[in-house]
Formats: C-alpha cells, sequence, structure tokens
C-alpha cells in the first residue's frame, strides 16, 4: 500500500479490456475460488493467528503486544498487503462477509481446519490438502475476527478504529512477524493505537458484524459475546459522529464533506441488525430515525465500497424495514440499477474504471454481491446471469483472460503474480526492498487475494510496487466472496445435513416478505430493466395508472418520510383509485418485473 488510497469519485469510463468470453467456469472452478479468496483472511490475520502464510517463517506472530490502556487489543485482519489495521475498511468488510454468511450460508463449504494444522500436517497448501472439520470455512475465518471486534469495544467511550501508523509500517518490505520484532520508527512494537476517535462509521459496522455473528454462529457462549459487543459498539457509535481520519491513508473525507457526509450508514446498519437479531423495538425506532438522515444522493453516484455502503443500506431498509430513500430514488432495485445497470459495457459493470489507484475489481465485484444480496432478500432470480458474469470475469472469463485473484488460473486464465502484499513472498530480512526481485514460497502463491486491476490493459503489472494496480485487501476479498456464495448457493448448495453440523443460521422474522419479482430463471434484460413500463397521472386526489403489459402489478403510496399510507392492486388492468389525504406523495408502482416511483400531488 502507497501512502493514498484514494476512492476516486471520476465518472469517466475508459475502453475496457476486451470481454470476449472465453470457455465457461465450471462449478468446481467456482468451488475453488470460493475456497482461495476466502482463505486469503487467514493470510491477514494479526496477533497469535496462526496465519497460514507465515508457516515456515522464523516469525509466525505477529503485533501480540498491541494494547490500549492496558487492554489487550490484539488480533484481527490486516487491511490490506501492510501490517496496519484499519477499521475503516475491515468493519465494511467483516460486516459484508458476515451478511452473506447468514444470507448466502450453504453456499460456503467446509474445506479446511481453520487453524491451518491441516495444510501443515500434509505439507500441501492446495485446496486438496485441507480437511474438513464441521465447521463452515467463512465461519471460522468470520470468528477471527469478530474477536478481535469484541476486545475493540472497550466501552462506551472508548473503541479502537486503527492500530498502526501507515507511515512507519511502509519503512521495510518483511512480514509481519518480522516487522513486529523491529522498533516502533519501522512498524514494529510498540504500535500507536486510536481509541477514542470521534468515529461513527467504523463502531457502527462492527456492531453490525457482531450482531450478525450473534445470530449465526452456533456455540451459545459465541453468541453471548458478540451481541454484548456488539450493543456496546453500538452505543460508542451512538454518541459519536464521522470516521476516523487516519491522514495520508484513508481520509475522512472520502466518506463525503459537509452536508454530504455518509457516516451515519454505519449506526443504521448496527441498529437493524441488532433489531434482527433481538427482536428489540427499540432498536427498529433507532434503525427508523437513522435512516431519515441517511445522505441518499451522496450515496447513488458512485459504486459501493468502504466509504459509500449507502446502497447496501437502501437494500436493508427496504427488505427488512419497508423503507425507502428520501428524494427520487424510487427504491432499492432502481437505486441499484442506476450504479451498475446504467453503466454496464458487455454485460460487466464498467464504472470508475479510468486510470490509475481506482482499483477496478471494487466495481463489478461489489455489483455482483449488492444484486446476490438484492436477489435473495426479494426472492428474484432475473440476475442471476448478470451476476455471474461478473464475477466469472474477475476470474479471467474475459478476452484478456486475465483472473485477478492471485493464484487463480483455470482455463488458461493469467493470474497476478506480482501482488502488493508482504507476507506473500514470505521476506524476514529487512535489508530487501520491495522490487528486488523477490519470489514467494511455492504454498503462498494460492494467496486468493483479488489485486486492485487495470481493465484497460490486456496483461498485469510486474511490478510489486505498483500498489495502484496490485494491492489486495480485504474490502475487495469480501464482496466477491459474498457474490461467490450466491453462486454456489444456487448450483451446489451445501445443508448442514450434508456437511454434518448443526444448524447455524436462525430464520430471521423480523424480515417483511419479499416480493416475488421473477422465477423464470431467466438472464435479466439489461436494455429494458429501467424502460417505462407504467404511466400515472393524477386529477385533484384521484390517480390512474395505465400500462401496456397484461400483467399483476400493485400501486403503493408513501408520504414523504417513507410511510406507507395505502396500496391498492390490479389483476392486469388499467387501475384507478381515490387518494385518501391531501399533499405531495410517492407512488411505486410495482410488477413482477417492473418497480417504477411516481411523484404525486393531491389536491
Amino acid at each position: 500500500m502507497n501512502y493514498k488510497k484514494y476512492i476516486m469519485s471520476g465518472l469517466a469510463v475508459f475502453g475496457l479490456a476486451a470481454t470476449t468470453a472465453t470457455a465457461a467456469l465450471s462449478t468446481d472452478d467456482y468451488v475453488e475460488a470460493a475456497w482461495m479468496t476466502t482463505r486469503f483472511l487467514g493470510a491477514q490475520r494479526s496477533g497469535e493467528g496462526p496465519n497460514w502464510i507465515l508457516d515456515g517463517t522464523n516469525h509466525t506472530t505477529s503485533f501480540t503486544k498491541d494494547s490500549y490502556n492496558g487492554k489487550n487489543v490484539s488480533g484481527g485482519w490486516f487491511d490490506c498487503g501492510d501490517h496496519v489495521m484499519y477499521g475503516q475498511s475491515q468493519g465494511y468488510a467483516s460486516y459484508v462477509l458476515a451478511l452473506a454468511y447468514a444470507e448466502f450460508t450453504e453456499g460456503f463449504y467446509d474445506l479446511y481446519t481453520g487453524d491451518y494444522t491441516d495444510y501443515k500436517a500434509s505439507k500441501d497448501y492446495t485446496m486438496k490438502g485441507g480437511k474438513a472439520n464441521k465447521v463452515r470455512d467463512l465461519l471460522e475465518e468470520l470468528r477471527y475476527e469478530a474477536d478481535f471486534w469484541v476486545k475493540a469495544a472497550i466501552d462506551g467511550n472508548n473503541f479502537v478504529t486503527v492500530k498502526g501508523d501507515g507511515n512507519a509500517d511502509h519503512q521495510k518490505w518483511v512480514t509481519a512477524g518480522m516487522m513486529s520484532t523491529l522498533g516502533s520508527g519501522e512498524g514494529g512494537e510498540p504500535r500507536s493505537i486510536t481509541g477514542n476517535a470521534n468515529d461513527a462509521f467504523t463502531p457502527g459496522l462492527a456492531a453490525a458484524m457482531l450482531a450478525v455473528m450473534a445470530r449465526i454462529d452456533p456455540e451459545e457462549s459465541n453468541q453471548k459475546k458478540y451481541l454484548s459487543a456488539a450493543k456496546t459498539a453500538y452505543s460508542y457509535a451512538k454518541s459519536h459522529k464521522g470516521v476516523t481520519n487516519s491522514s495520508g491513508f484513508y481520509e475522512s473525507s472520502w466518506w463525503g464533506t459537509g452536508d454530504d457526509q455518509r457516516w451515519a450508514d454505519g449506526p443504521f446498519l448496527a441498529s437493524l441488525e441488532l433489531y434482527r437479531t433481538t427482536k428489540d423495538e427499540s432498536y427498529k425506532t433507532d434503525a427508523e430515525n437513522w435512516y431519515k438522515d441517511l445522505i441518499f444522493y451522496a450515496g447513488s453516484g458512485t459504486r459501493f465500497g468502504y466509504s459509500n455502503v449507502v446502497p447496501l443500506s437502501v437494500v436493508l431498509g427496504e427488505s427488512v424495514l419497508e423503507l425507502y430513500p428520501k428524494g427520487t430514488y424510487k427504491d432499492a432495485q432502481s437505486f441499484l440499477n442506476a450504479i451498475y445497470v446504467k453503466n454496464v459495457k458487455d454485460g460487466i459493470f464498467t464504472k470508475e474504471t479510468s486510470g490509475g489507484d481506482h482499483f477496478h475489481v471494487r466495481t463489478p465485484s461489489g455489483g455482483a454481491f449488492l444484486y446476490a444480496l438484492y436477489s435473495k432478500l426479494f426472492d428474484d432470480d432475473s440476475y442471476d446471469s448478470m451476476i455471474e458474469k461478473n464475477v466469472a470475469y474477475l476470474l479471467g472469463d474475459n478476452g484478456s483472460k486475465k483472473s485477478y485473484v492471485v493464484g487463480f488460473s483455470k482455463n488458461g486464465a493469467n493470474a497476478p503474480k506480482a501482488p502488493h502484499h508482504r507476507g506473500y513472498y514470505g521476506n524476514e530480512d529487512p535489508g530487501r526492498e520491495v522490487d528486488s526481485g523477490l519470489q514467494p514460497p511455492e504454498k503462498n502463491k494460492l494467496l486468493g487475494g483479488m489485486i486492485a486491476g487495470n481493465f484497460n490493459s490486456g496483461s498485469h503489472s510486474g511490478t510489486v510496487s505498483n500498489w495502484q494496480e496490485n494491492e489486495v485487501c480485504v474490502d475487495m476479498n469480501a464482496p466477491m466472496v459474498g457474490a461467490l456464495g450466491y453462486i454456489l448457493m444456487k448450483k451446489a448448495p451445501k445443508t448442514d445435513e450434508d456437511l454434518g453440523i448443526k444448524s447455524i443460521v436462525k430464520k430471521d422474522s423480523t424480515k417483511q416478505d419479499s416480493i416475488k419479482k421473477d422465477s423464470s430463471k431467466q438472464s435479466v434484460d439489461l436494455l429494458n430493466l429501467t424502460a417505462k413500463k407504467f404511466t400515472l397521472s393524477n386529477y385533484g386526489s384521484v390517480v390512474t395508472v395505465s400500462h401496456s403489459l397484461n400483467v399483476p402489478f400493485k400501486v403503493q403510496v408513501f408520504d414523504l418520510t417513507g410511510k406507507l399510507l395505502q396500496e391498492v392492486k390490479s389483476e392486469g388492468q388499467n387501475l384507478e383509485f381515490k387518494l385518501q389525504r391531501r399533499g405531495v406523495f410517492r407512488a411505486r408502482v410495482v410488477s413482477a418485473r417492473s418497480s417504477e416511483m411516481f411523484t404525486v400531488k393531491a389536491y
């Protein structure tokens, strides 16, 4: 990672590398990709570990002395190819993964043992060298991170958001274990710890992750400790504002400035997940109140990522609480389509793929995850082909045959060979430079991290220091792992009975009845998704809805706060009805294949 990790907001779309399809990926290929991208999280472990990528080195643990006001806060994931722990992106990654696990559980397999002793014993770090242990792999990786958040949530006035100093950390190109032995000026121990930042976003997403973990973990002791820590983290988030500013690395301005700040999504998602887990109506009230303060317009013009989780808030707000974004943004489906479908090229989400340091892979992977979540929550499989196409593109199913996952080279795809990741090369010599020709141990070649990428070039950069293209981060892997889980849940699900494990996920009774949007398993028509299907007009308080399709539909009328006022249905005929009161309202017309929003003035 270099001194700037820009989240660029430019909207220019440059030429995408050719997307002519190669041989289709098989289900087994997706299984291997999911295994690899999930196990990458184990290469990011700080603390006692174990961290599989440090196997065979002289220093197999790292930063075990991390403490804040005398309290042990070691552990958690490194955010990227460095050894600082930035909670701003880590909170995002851990929540996205926990949410994916909760919703796509049967798409996550049990292929290895979470302490990696199976690979050590077999001396084989390929997928074949792993051994099932009756715990889904992603759950084991999530537990490691959740246990750190439990430590980080000290009390309502103290919450750890950053561990380490980025400038010191970037002085030496060595493994985490080796760096721990160096002085503080070179990234070693003791490290600086930020535990009282004015930050609501990071503890909010950590609380959301912990609340989900309290819902999905089968161990009662884990459920209790995760829920307790979730409540503590939420308490901190409620009494703070903004995002931690880590100058030069994660700027708080990336979450917006002035009236356009997007930090409130953290406590909103925390309260929503606490409500889903506990069924406590006070959390529902909190979530509804936070939702009214979200800056939807500031999150509708850019892709989903750690500094913009507004699209995720919209999907969950509608599916769980039946809330809709204020302004002109209609509903979750149209909100996502405005970001992704309207900027699709050859079926691939291409928005924000100009120039360097845009981290191109975030766009298709984030879009694939959001549509997967939408599809699950709204029982709509019309996006399945599009989801799979974007994931396959990142795995090398493209004209350039470029895989963006380190170690994944199915169907002749060219995998990255120069990831910007210190642990990958296993170097423990502080005198070696980043571009000094270091080569990774054989076992590390299956790293599984997804590089930032460059869709405008037909080949990968071979320069390790080129972080703009070769950086690997947990926040980039998270939506990819989630989307792969959705694909496998549909293609080759593994039930608890299949794996011989006890039930994990409890049915979420707070979720509203989903809107059945499509069950035909046909690919979505990208050109017609946003085409107008309905017309709506009104005279006084009488509303008329007409359409060219002979399909059932319903009309929902909301006030400007998003409260549902009335609902009328049609079996296919044009519809006329009367508004129940005067004022300005939003009318949503929904059919199995379309959803449109209109403004109505009744007088």
